[in-house]
């Protein structure tokens, strides 16, 4: 397409305003892990010397899965084949990826559908602008503490299917004030970590043995510091129990995602994976 050329991207305040452009739920801060990190790549589309499309990816496990995000193109560039060509260039750099993954809106899967994805599952952000969190009463949730990282990262390997112990450990380093695990016997078998942005508080990569224990982790993100204007979790649809358990809360479905595979089929969710990390990150 004239006048409009795909480069590596380098610029997280680009990114972040280009995510800002569509509602998103990024930081700053985000936005330079997932195009500076040592295991992050991503492209942008230019035109007149102003950034207008991005799509960057996360390589997980060395080479096992490259989970693609930020997927964007500003409105009035739209329906003119950019994001195809913005992918194309980002699956030419990923091509040593056994997997490539993502979670689309149902419009984009129509683009990814195109370019061979495969849908595996679907899921929804469960939200609520009124959430009031139960009275704090488990006494098996405690704060998450940086000597627990190594046990997490072993449980989310087990829950998400794939090693992502440095993404875990940023998440933590951003608001360690909001990651929670619940134990038995000594032993921790569910956390969370709260993720913080412009829109929303997201109770992510929500591991636990129940649905009870789930929402208890989910209350605690919800409960802790300064109230949020919106509380979400992005869950899959297989989890019925919990999705009415929280429908039962107000906690109600609001966009849906859908969950795609390109390649080798990728490790499907445990039943223990109650909240994703995000729709950026799986």
């Amino acid at each position: 397409m004239n006048g409009i050329a795909i480069i590596r991207a380098a610029d997280p305040d680009a990114l972040f305003e280009l995510a800002g452009t569509v509602g998103w739920n990024q930081t700053r801060r985000d936005c330079r892990e997932m195009l500076l990190a040592p295991a992050a790549t991503g492209v942008f589309a230019v035109c007149d010397g102003h950034v207008i499309g991005s799509a960057a990816a996360m390589v997980y496990e060395k080479n096992r899965i490259g989970y693609i995000n930020m997927v964007i193109v500003r409105e009035p560039f739209r329906r003119r084949g950019i994001a195809t060509r913005m992918l194309e260039k980002l699956m030419e750099m990923l091509h040593h990826c056994r997997t490539l993954r993502l979670y689309a809106t149902p419009a984009g899967s129509c683009v990814y559908e195109k370019l061979g994805f495969r849908t595996y599952a679907t899921l929804h952000k469960f939200a609520s602008d009124s959430y009031v969190p139960l009275p704090e009463s488990d006494r098996r949730i405690m704060p998450l503490l940086p000597s627990d990282l190594p046990e997490i990262t072993a449980l989310d390997k087990q829950s998400f299917g794939v090693e992502r112990g440095t993404l875990l450990e940023y998440f933590y380093s951003c608001h360690p004030e909001l990651a929670f695990k619940i134990t038995e016997n000594g032993r921790i078998t569910g956390f969370t970590l709260g993720r913080v942005g412009p829109v929303s508080r997201q109770a992510s990569a929500l591991t636990a043995p129940k649905e009870e224990d789930a929402l208890a982790l989910f209350d605690a993100v919800a409960r802790q510091g300064e109230p949020s204007p919106r509380v979400l979790l992005a869950a899959f649809d297989t989890r019925k129990r919990l999705i009415a358990q929280m429908a039962e809360r107000g906690i109600l479905p609001s966009s849906e995602m859908v969950a795609m595979d390109f390649g080798e089929s990728g490790p499907l969710p445990a039943a223990c994976y109650y909240g994703v990390l995000g729709g950026d990150f799986g």
